[in-house]
């Protein structure tokens, strides 16, 4: 993971901007290495966005969830346990490795662009949005440029994969509505939290799922299940209620966010929570990133991993503590 950090850009514009078709051309976009932009990249990569969290193949060693040596980037196709998919379905997240034949070092810059922020492959294929590009069009011109050429710095590797295989179309739209707004006379502080918050794709894990929508009113309050070799888990609540956040200060967050240990608790998360890429989050990033969550709606919405399953009349699902909902 990264090992060395940047300092954070200025706080992005208060609305991303409104999406396009999927038929939208890859049009002209350069991203010149600097030295600032590979640093920057490599930040937002490995630290902010766990962009290798997804496109790597990992291994569960020592209670961690780590990717495997030497395939790092080289993309990884999915457990079929690992989110909840239909029979037939295969989900793959794309080798983003700079080889030729089976990476992006054919990708232009602007075609790269456009799969990070549209969700456009360069074939023209739509992404299937478990690809969260939908957040990623907050991304400042200049971060995806920084993206880009830290990408082109990582070691290629030949992986060939097959393609996602999903048995119904793909809704290339189908999380907008899940994007919040910034809040009214934000600050500065809570403007880049907001920023943050989108490319670390918090709302992408911490919404649960219902009927194949992720839900506006149950915003960041958990409840999306994920299964693999470190267990069967749910996302926990986020918002500042007292079955969220509510009971922690900025330096009990901080520890959780960067270690998975949950002080005073007696509960650790589970290292599908990529505190591992967390822990390098500089000072100033970890409290933006805590003042916009204070800011966030309070639902409350009692989830615990560590208790026997029950039915929550919230998500539908079955997880501990779903019976006090």
């Amino acid at each position: 993971m990264a090992t060395a950090v940047c300092p954070s850009s200025r706080p992005p514009p208060p609305q991303a901007p409104p999406p396009p078709t999927p038929a939208r051309a890859a049009k002209e976009f350069t991203a010149t290495p600097t030295p600032a932009r590979l640093a920057r990249g490599r930040y937002l990569v490995e630290t902010v966005s766990g962009c290798f969290e997804c496109h790597s193949v990992h291994e569960y060693v020592n209670g961690e969830w780590i990717p495997k040596k030497g395939m790092t980037g080289a993309g990884n196709v999915f457990p079929p346990e690992f989110v909840a998919l239909p029979p037939g379905a295969r989900m793959v997240a794309a080798n983003i490795t700079p080889d030729r034949e089976t990476g992006i070092g054919s990708w232009t810059d602007a075609e790269i662009e456009r799969a990070v922020q549209h969700g456009v492959a360069k074939d023209g294929r739509p992404l299937f949005d478990m690809m969260p590009y939908w957040q990623f069009r907050v991304f400042t011109p200049e971060d995806i440029k920084s993206i880009i050429v830290y990408l082109r710095s990582i070691p290629p590797v030949h992986n060939a994969l097959p393609t996602t295989t999903l048995p119904f179309p793909v809704h290339v739209t189908m999380n907008e509505a899940i994007i919040p707004p910034l809040p009214k006379h934000a600050s500065a502080e809570v403007r880049h939290g907001w920023y943050l918050a989108r490319v670390a794709g918090c709302e992408d894990c911490h919404t649960a799922v219902i009927h194949g929508q992720r839900t506006p009113s149950m915003l960041c309050a958990g409840g999306m299940h994920f299964g693999g070799p470190f267990g069967s888990v749910f996302s926990l609540n986020t918002p500042p209620d007292a079955s969220g956040i509510g009971f922690m200060n900025e330096a009990m967050f901080a520890r959780t966010l960067t270690t998975g240990r949950v002080n005073g608790t007696g509960q650790n998360l589970n290292p599908i929570m990529p505190f591992d890429s967390f822990r390098n989050l500089t000072p100033a990033d970890i409290h933006a990133i805590y003042a916009y969550l204070r800011t966030v709606p309070k639902v409350r919405h009692n989830i615990d991993n560590t208790d026997p399953p029950t039915l929550c009349r919230m998500d539908g699902e079955k997880h501990g503590l779903g019976d006090r909902n």
